[in-house]
């Protein structure tokens, strides 16, 4: 009974929260609820607090962000937001609706079970009420008569012994009765214990279903959204594609120039310094491999947006000094599009190494010699930046590695 009390008083307080208070919350989760379905409401709603403000992040997005990479990576944590969202919301619909099932079949169960015992409990009242007529009609058992129509002390005895059984007999069955009685009233109870559940747990399913809704669509805003910008960045894209291998292919012509003079030097011996000596590598703020940055280098391995960060960045205060990490003949490429100022030193067999983002160079010039640990350049914003730091790679023949296979980091 206070099961049943507390769960209306439950369902009370459920269905009059303010709408304001149900779309804060998005659902409510019961503790009375299946555990399953209980710790997947709250798995849902610990990761709802965004959730309301999707749709307006979305606008504060377009309307505010006027930097076009920038709005492409707000989009992209929103929509990356938004999948762990759907997936929570999807994974507490699946629960909700396996308890809803599981519910509704031990229902049927004991609407079964009830009728069975229902069944069995007219029986027996229809026993009892044939007794009841059976007394009134005879009355009681009289032992004085008992006794003088007896024609001896056994057939007494006997006769005694099966009225006292007889009235046992009525005992147990009122008795039985009063079981069966409170049988049917649990099962009752329980049945609608079980049914203001399906209830409370079917306004749930429909809550989340709605913020699904609401999640997916805002989620396909997002995607045309970024569809539009990326579109816009596509020239731009372009343009840095094209300087990047331009570059590149000078760097290859460069190479055939200078290794020789590079490895009389003292270069490419395949062992390099950090860059940075003032910051060490708890200053990269980006490491080598797969990036979410729109107009980084297009790799189909890497997943969406497919592109590959092909260096490290080292993110010291501006103006930080740079030092040459091997040996090797300076080349100077100021205010490109993408790397900003950049520097190329060859060092010979086969390596060389990018410097960009620079604020400036230091006192060296095109074609000169820079010994291992000579200061070279200062970090700066340049290019395509998002705050001063190094962007340095290591390539080798011509094709970019991971920086930290020669730096340890």
């Amino acid at each position: 009974m206070k099961a049943r009390i507390l769960l209306a008083v439950l369902l009370a307080t459920f269905f009059s929260l303010p709408h304001s208070v149900q779309t804060a919350s998005a659902v409510y989760c019961y503790s009375g609820d299946p555990p399953a379905v209980y710790q997947a409401c709250l798995a849902y709603n610990s990761g709802i607090g965004q959730q309301v403000n999707n749709q307006n992040q979305l606008e504060s997005i377009q309307a505010q962000i006027s930097n076009t990479v920038a709005q492409i990576n707000a989009i992209d944590a929103l929509i990356a937001s938004l999948k762990n969202q759907i997936a929570a919301q999807r994974a507490l619909i699946a629960q909700t609706q396996a308890a809803i099932d599981d519910l509704n079949m031990r229902i049927r169960f004991g609407e079964v079970a009830q009728i069975r015992l229902e069944a069995h409990l007219s029986v027996r009242e229809e026993l009892l009420n044939q007794r009841l007529r059976y007394v009134d009609s005879h009355g009681s058992v009289n032992y004085v008569q008992l006794a003088l129509s007896s024609n001896n002390i056994n057939q007494l005895l006997n006769r005694i012994v099966g009225a006292q059984q007889v009235a046992a007999s009525d005992r147990r069955l009122l008795a039985n009765l009063g079981d069966e009685r409170r049988q049917v009233a649990i099962a009752a109870n329980e049945l609608d214990l079980k049914k203001s559940q399906v209830v409370i747990l079917l306004q749930q399913q429909q809550a989340t279903e709605a913020d699904l809704e609401k999640n997916l669509t805002t989620q396909n805003a997002a995607i045309v959204a970024e569809q539009k910008l990326q579109a816009q960045l596509s020239v731009q894209y372009a343009q840095v594609q094209a300087e990047r291998a331009a570059i590149d292919a000078q760097v290859a012509q460069l190479y055939l120039q200078y290794a020789a003079q590079a490895e009389k030097a003292g270069g490419g011996n395949g062992v390099f310094e950090w860059p940075v000596p003032a910051c060490g590598y708890a200053c990269i703020s980006q490491g080598f491999g797969c990036s979410s940055f729109y107009l980084e280098v297009y790799d189909p391995s890497c997943p969406y947006p497919h592109k590959i960060h092909t260096g490290v960045d080292i993110a010291g205060s501006y103006g930080t000094p740079i030092v040459a990490a091997d040996t090797g003949i300076a080349y100077l490429y100021p205010r490109s599009i993408g790397y900003g100022n950049l520097l190329v030193i060859i060092h010979g067999n086969g390596y060389s190494t990018y410097y960009g983002h620079l604020a400036g160079y230091a006192a060296i010039s095109t074609g000169q010699v820079v010994p291992r640990g000579t200061t070279v350049a200062y970090e700066g914003s340049t290019g395509w930046s998002t705050g001063p730091h190094l962007h340095f790679e290591i390539r080798v023949n011509g094709v970019y590695k991971n920086p930290c296979i020669w730096l340890g980091c």
